[in-house]
């Protein structure tokens, strides 16, 4: 090679790296790292620039987060039902392709995610100090700490508010959603109610109730949310094949308890029977939901003369599996802003917590939890009197 190629070369050279240490040229590594990461993660170079593009729209400050992070994958899809929306395009085969994907890579981010090690069974496991985010309904978002878990309440230390300061709260017996990140596990949110202080010393901290019922992501294929939806419910005859068509004529009236894309626990009056072809028919949001399948648990209460039936659908189509995951992970724009909110803090709640020291262990109680609160189950239609 001649000197003077050997110049041009050393020049062309000089001037790479010369812009590859400006603003554009990190811009140029970001996104090569994006696209490496978004290639190896199984999605294609378009998906991929459209991905980045509503990254950027729905300020996603590391566009590779998209491809390891919940809460930026929640945000992104946020965006795309939120554009569909306001277009009109809920049915393109093309976005409702893209979402099927960008939810199957969420499940399986927060399966992999939860299955790292054991989670946790009851509030009473939660570690001192553990950063929680409080989501009072109606109200807004606030920001907290546990500094003492006992045998009856857990402790909170006085919340601070980001629109609503927390003293302007009357807390004591509000219904609260708590969310937060345990470190090396998984998010969980639960639901309870505070409850006055049983000391009457005035601190300033709240007192929380027990609770059994953390909602995290399961070690199955799916992941499913508590809900309460009144649903149609219809008999399919032995023999006849399971179908998602529409039944023009009403059912009988149901209730769904929890909810996912290949399933429900539905409850029922009235005593039904393991393995049964069944068809379900409810609205979510603004689609018309047909799922079919058979039953594969029934648990019957001979007080009430109710069932509740474990559901197992067969596959949905696209646009209703979407809008069931839409769903299930509360991704709709504004209307659950807080909730994402709720998530996404939480999760850097636990970012920060793993970068500092680890918080002390839980003490263990085996006291029995308390119950209260608990509302009466609706009157339904009694299931065997269905012709």
């Amino acid at each position: 090679m001649s000197i003077v190629a050997l110049f041009f070369l050393a020049v062309i050279l000089l001037v790479v790296v010369a812009v590859m240490m400006t603003d554009k040229g990190s811009r140029i590594k970001e996104f090569f790292r994006f696209a490496m990461t978004g290639l190896d993660s199984g999605f294609s170079l378009p998906q991929i620039l459209m991905l980045g593009r509503i990254g950027k729209t729905a300020g996603v400050e590391d566009l590779t987060s998209l491809f390891w992070s919940v809460a930026a994958l929640d945000s992104c899809i946020s965006q795309i039902v939120q554009f569909t929306k306001s277009t009109g395009t809920e049915n393109d085969p093309q976005n409702q392709k893209i979402l099927t994907q960008l939810y199957d890579y969420r499940t399986k981010i927060e399966l992999d995610q939860s299955q790292k090690k054991h989670g946790l069974d009851s509030t009473r496991d939660i570690a001192v100090g553990q950063r929680v985010r409080i989501l009072l309904r109606g109200t807004g978002l606030f920001s907290s700490k546990v500094i003492r878990n006992g045998p009856r309440h857990l402790v909170l230390e006085f919340p601070m508010g980001t629109r609503v300061s927390g003293s302007a709260v009357e807390w004591v017996n509000k219904k609260i959603s708590v969310y937060f990140w345990r470190h090396d596990d998984a998010g969980y949110v639960f639901d309870t109610a505070v409850v006055p202080d049983p000391t009457g010393s005035g601190n300033a901290v709240l007192y929380l109730a027990h609770s059994y019922m953390l909602v995290r992501s399961q070690k199955r294929r799916s992941i499913r949310v508590k809900c309460s939806i009144y649903a149609q419910l219809y008999i399919i005859r032995p023999g006849d094949p399971i179908d998602t068509a529409l039944e023009p004529e009403p059912g009988m009236k149901c209730l769904l308890e929890d909810l996912s894309e290949d399933g429900a626990m539905i409850l029922i009056g009235g005593k039904a029977e393991k393995g049964m072809k069944i068809k379900l028919q409810f609205m979510l949001r603004d689609v018309l939901i047909v799922m079919g399948g058979v039953i594969k648990a029934v648990d019957f209460n001979h007080d009430t003369n109710q069932s509740r039936i474990h559901f197992e659908s067969e596959e949905l189509n696209s646009r209703m599996r979407n809008a069931i995951l839409t769903f299930v992970y509360n991704v709709l724009p504004e209307e659950q802003k807080e909730e994402l909110d709720a998530i996404r803090l939480s999760e850097e709640d636990g970012i920060i917590e793993a970068e500092s020291a680890e918080p002390e262990q839980p003490r263990n109680s085996g006291d029995i939890p308390e119950i209260d609160g608990l509302e009466p189950l609706p009157d339904l239609p009694d299931f065997a009197e269905k012709p």
